[in-house]
């Protein structure tokens, strides 16, 4: 009888250890083990993706790498399939874990997650029972400045002024974005009828390619990859900005998020950030996936008094 009560009790903690959750690290423990799980989103160019060879690329991949180097660890890359919201994303890779990827049913969760929004309003925001929302999770080092950009094609309309350019002409958006909520609820859903919903803004912008819409609206970084890498041969499509009215932020930044309880790991990696943003790293990395890389304000320079002053009495 003995014998049997312990052999239970041995496979009781055997499947205790199997099923325990793969828990983020401190700083302590990351600079003891030697290597950091940072967290991107799969197949997002051209922040997080693989290339034609099969090799992780883009600006959140180069940021990854140069965090890790930052630590002297290895990097850990881990593929984030988004979820509905982002508030998701955090719960399934940074406090409570997921085992949808895990070969072992262990629940995977991630030391760092990057492209969350910095935003006060966000980070301070209460449940439906007037909890703090994202009380386990630490969000800082905002690295971007994104903004809203459309795609046009230039052989089929003039540069787009004005939303009413939405009533005539095919509009292509991204599922379950803010693009798409404004072509199909704005002004009384005016602009609904010439709206074209697609899986992702690459597929919106090769039914541009393809003649099938004349204008995509999506982030901006997206869109110049997309423009500076297509491929079509004498291609129409031009970029504008995208400011319309009813369409919400038209800018917001982006940053880094740990657990709570890592504030450590946090001001370490916020160092290696502002290293990077100083030095130009960011605006290199930019450029290299052809993108205008937009810092947040504060930390971009500021004009000179004096030209703003020659600026001010040119005639």
């Amino acid at each position: 009888m003995k014998l049997v009560t312990v052999i239970r009790t041995l496979c009781l903690l055997l499947c205790m250890a199997l099923t325990a959750p793969s828990h983020a690290l401190s700083y302590d423990d990351i600079q003891a083990r030697g290597v950091i799980a940072i967290a991107v989103y799969n197949d997002f160019p051209p922040y997080s993706f693989k290339d034609e060879n099969g090799n992780p690329a883009g600006i959140d991949v180069e940021l990854a790498k140069a965090l890790a180097k930052g630590l002297d660890v290895e990097l850990d890359l881990r593929w984030m399939t988004p979820d509905e919201t982002v508030e998701d994303d955090m719960r399934n890779y940074l406090w409570k874990g997921m085992n949808l990827t895990s070969e072992d049913g262990q629940r995977v969760k991630a030391d760092v997650m990057l492209r969350v929004p910095y935003d006060r309003e966000f980070a301070m925001k209460r449940d439906d029972i007037g909890h703090p929302a994202h009380e386990l999770v630490h969000m800082f080092a905002p690295y971007q400045q994104e903004r809203w950009l459309m795609a046009y094609d230039a052989a089929k309309l003039d540069r787009p002024q004005t939303a009413a350019r939405f009533m005539y002409h095919p509009v292509g958006v991204e599922v379950d974005t803010v693009p798409q909520f404004f072509v199909t609820t704005a002004y009384g859903g005016r602009f609904r009828e010439k709206s074209r919903t697609y899986p992702s803004t690459p597929d919106a912008f090769q039914a541009l390619n393809d003649g099938d819409v004349s204008i995509v609206m999506g982030t901006a970084s997206q869109l110049e990859w997309l423009h500076h890498n297509n491929k079509k041969p004498q291609a129409n499509e031009q970029l504008t900005e995208l400011a319309f009215p009813l369409l919400g932020r038209s800018e917001w930044e982006l940053g880094i998020a740990v657990h709570s309880n890592y504030r450590q790991l946090a001001y370490a990696l916020e160092d290696i950030v502002m290293t990077h943003i100083n030095n130009g790293d960011f605006v290199r990395w930019g450029e290299r996936f052809g993108v205008d890389y937009q810092l947040p304000e504060r930390f971009r320079p500021k004009p000179d008094v004096a030209d703003e002053g020659a600026i001010a009495q040119t005639p």
